[in-house]
């Protein structure tokens, strides 16, 4: 069990069985799929409620200054996220790098078969993705294979960027 104390309230946050599951989880897809996600891990709920109480803590602490709270977290988060390491999530970039190269894009939903989604690009199978609880984060993935694979596979000069 964990507590925590945020002006004089006490909010519990059981770290059980399925929270110790999902972060061993969490920790190993972070390693595939490091920092920037964008739809391609499950965060546990418990990351996120901790995330929740501190930023309600400090609207709280600062009488609700949206400025404050902005100030705070943007001081946290900046050496992490910025501007430049922000990206769209794969299954819209694949999309979009298919629309310039006139590609004709085709998810293939396996998920009630294999929890898979496959990824096909001008009838040739580019990419796969799995995921054993969230068919998003499947289809995340899929498109996120399909673009490491699209310049080798097709051909085509080996990155994403307009040939």
């Amino acid at each position: 069990m964990v507590w925590l104390l945020l002006n004089d309230t006490s909010f519990h946050l059981c770290l059980c069985v399925k929270n110790k599951k999902q972060i061993r989880e969490f920790s190993q897809a972070n390693l595939d799929y490091p920092l920037h996600s964008n739809g391609l891990v499950d965060v546990p709920k418990v990351f996120i409620g901790i995330v929740e109480l501190l930023i309600g803590a400090v609207i709280i602490d600062c009488n609700s200054s949206i400025d404050t709270v902005w100030k705070v977290f943007k001081d946290l988060l900046e050496p992490i996220i910025s501007q430049e390491t922000l990206k769209i999530y794969p299954v819209t970039e694949l999309y979009e790098v298919c629309q310039k190269k006139h590609l004709k894009a085709k998810f293939v939903d396996l998920w009630r078969e294999s929890m898979a989604f496959d990824m096909f690009i001008d009838d040739q199978l580019v990419g796969r993705g799995t995921h054993g609880l969230k068919k998003e984060i499947a289809h995340n993935r899929a498109a996120k294979d399909a673009l490491d694979n699209i310049g080798r596979i097709l051909g085509k000069k080996g990155s994403t960027d307009e040939s």
